[in-house]
């Protein structure tokens, strides 16, 4: 089974990973979407083109952006957001993947309780791709966004009701899997090349998504305590087991964008031998000489200096492992490590059914490091002993909010536009701007794309880059 879904997956990569730069743009006419919606096809092309986009430019172009990475290429880190960027996360999202879930889901409705099960998966990738959209742009279209034919220039949602409609939509999606027909369940496993089919894990991972989206709206000065209590009551991800992930095999065609890019324009070695990415002046910053098991595991030739922000590194200075930056690195969801840590930050202002904070807090550190330490696939670092880090964890001091914020930055390395969140919802670490920036903070959102703007005359007017987002109002 692995073997045919990882042949699938290639296949798909090959064409999505380079693709053009100027593709359509507009997602106010239909799209070139499947005539039917078999998820064991529709499926698969969902998660590898969202994944193709995220590592191949998400990734690797606003990775300096949070500054856990350096410096990267043709970053929006300055102020200033590249049509192409905005423009094809925009398609990608809209166009490749929300218009093909929404057929699925129509199939899935018209077919019944049967079929709950791949409508409450459509559902789910929906609410975390919103979440990432709301991210980016801030205000975007959530009511009237798929029904092309009612809405052909869709309103635009504010920041608020996007994030309140991924909650209810969650909660929808949870409802379809408790209420699923299992005697005649329709069978997904060879589409589901995150969690192999495995309907409990998509539960865990819908919860887990809720919370990720309420403490957003907290943020934005909502109300959501019981909402939170409710979702702190249901089962979230606790274990590495349940991280949700678009595997990487490292064959030809399917392999992580950050080690391709070295390899195809740079040469051999990989970064440790490029000098490519290398840690921000935060990682270096918060673990250097911490103790912190992390900081082996991420950073080569970590007894020298690290580059510096908005600086590529050199022999002279510290570089990411290819450990880290490798062709078999997964494209991260979600690990449970963020669970944790929002627990403890709950905990802390008095959430008693989030637990005790320093409980959750030490949780968190000890699952972020044991991923990185050979949960993650395709680890082939030298691992720290199991002593070591229990050590470590065992001897971290009773959390301040701050010291949680930093956890939750660092559990977050490698998913770009969670660590962004983190930065810009808790305002720590302390980010400055980087040298010869055009705005007077770090980026805040990403523009609309021009296509958008000229196709849909509901698009509101850009905001500066620097203007912070509703849910950064606390």
């Amino acid at each position: 089974m692995k073997n045919i879904k990882l042949i699938l997956l290639s296949c798909l990569m090959v064409m999505l990973t380079f693709s053009s730069c100027d593709e359509t743009l507009d997602i106010n006419t239909d799209p070139q979407a499947a005539p039917n919606a078999n998820p064991n096809a529709l499926f698969p092309y969902v998660f590898t083109t969202y994944s193709a986009r995220t590592v191949t430019e998400l990734g690797t172009r606003i990775c300096d952006v949070s500054q856990y990475i350096s410096n990267t290429f043709n970053s929006p880190n300055r102020g200033n957001v590249s049509q192409f960027l905005t423009g094809n996360a925009w398609r990608v999202y809209y166009t490749d993947v929300l218009s093909n879930l929404s057929l699925v889901i129509r199939d899935a409705e018209a077919a019944g309780a049967s079929s709950n099960n791949i409508n409450a998966v459509a559902k789910i990738f929906s609410a975390h791709i919103y979440i990432q959209s709301t991210s980016l742009w801030e205000d975007i279209p959530f009511t009237e966004a798929l029904n092309f034919d009612q809405f052909p220039t869709p309103q635009f949602d504010s920041q608020r009701d996007v994030l309140l409609g991924v909650v209810a939509l969650l909660d929808e999606s949870i409802q379809l899997i408790d209420t699923r027909d299992t005697s005649s369940e329709f069978d997904f496993q060879v589409g589901d090349i995150l969690y192999d089919g495995e309907i409990s894990k998509w539960r865990i991972l819908a919860n887990s998504l809720k919370l990720r989206a309420l403490m957003l709206l907290r943020s934005g000065g909502e109300d959501v305590t019981t909402q939170i209590n409710a979702t702190l009551a249901q089962p979230l991800m606790s274990d590495n087991a349940d991280a949700a992930f678009i595997p990487y095999s490292g064959d030809p065609g399917q392999q992580n964008a950050m080690a391709t890019i070295i390899s195809q324009f740079f040469g051999a070695g990989g970064n440790e031998v490029q000098n490519i990415f290398g840690p921000g002046d935060p990682i270096d910053a918060l673990l250097n000489g911490s103790g912190d098991p992390r900081w082996d595991l991420w950073v080569a030739r970590n007894d020298l200096p690290a580059p510096g922000n908005d600086v590529f590194p050199n022999n002279a200075d510290s570089v990411l492992s290819n450990n880290i930056i490798r062709t078999t690195l997964p494209d991260m969801i979600m690990t449970p490590a963020e669970m944790d840590l929002y627990k403890a930050e709950l905990a802390l202002d008095g959430f008693t059914a989030a637990g005790d904070a320093q409980t959750n807090y030490r949780n968190g550190v000890r699952n972020s490091i044991d991923w990185w330490n050979g949960d993650i696939p395709g680890f082939t670092g030298t691992a720290v002993a199991p002593a070591d880090v229990t050590a470590y964890v065992n001897g971290l001091a009773t959390p301040t909010a701050n010291d949680i914020f930093n956890e939750q930055y660092l559990a977050s390395f490698l998913m770009p536009v969670l660590s962004w969140n983190h930065v810009r919802r808790n305002r720590v670490p302390v980010l400055s701007p980087p040298p010869a920036a055009t705005i007077p903070t770090i980026l805040k959102r990403f523009t609309y794309p021009v296509d958008e703007t000229g196709a849909n005359p509901n698009t509101p007017s850009n905001k500066l880059t620097e203007d912070p987002m509703w849910f950064e109002n606390l």
